[in-house]
């Protein structure tokens, strides 16, 4: 059975924007609704790139357990002195909640990971 991941979007550019590592994309993929909008908010072509993405990956959109696991996330960050980008929180609660590992380059998901060991990431 293929690894269920949740690919962030320093790994959708990667793949498709410098020519990467394609080898992922065999797995059960998933991309939250954030990596779409970090990754099209830029493209010229911004719709046909998110129907693409959306065609290609299954997309987890925002739900009740994924705000919540972003809030206790925001929170223990906060009180550690840890802040990192917003975006990556809801990726993160993304992951936990769905219980997929987190392919990324990004090393801001380890400050979540010390919090939430639950957290499974994979850093390329």
């Amino acid at each position: 059975m293929a690894e269920r991941i949740l690919l962030d979007t320093s790994m959708l550019i990667d793949i498709f924007d410098r020519k990467g590592d394609k080898g992922l994309l065999e797995s059960e993929c998933y991309l939250s609704v954030i990596s779409i909008y970090e990754y099209v908010r830029y493209k010229n072509n911004a719709e046909e790139q998110k129907l693409l993405l959306e065609g290609a990956f299954e997309t987890i959109n925002f739900s009740n357990p994924i705000i919540l696991k972003a809030s206790e996330i925001f929170t223990k960050l906060k009180k550690s002195g840890k802040l990192v980008n917003e975006n990556d929180v809801y990726i993160a609660s993304s992951a936990i909640v769905n219980r997929l590992r987190l392919y990324t380059k990004d090393h801001d998901f380890k400050e979540i990971k010390k919090l939430f060991p639950e957290l499974q990431i994979t850093l390329i």
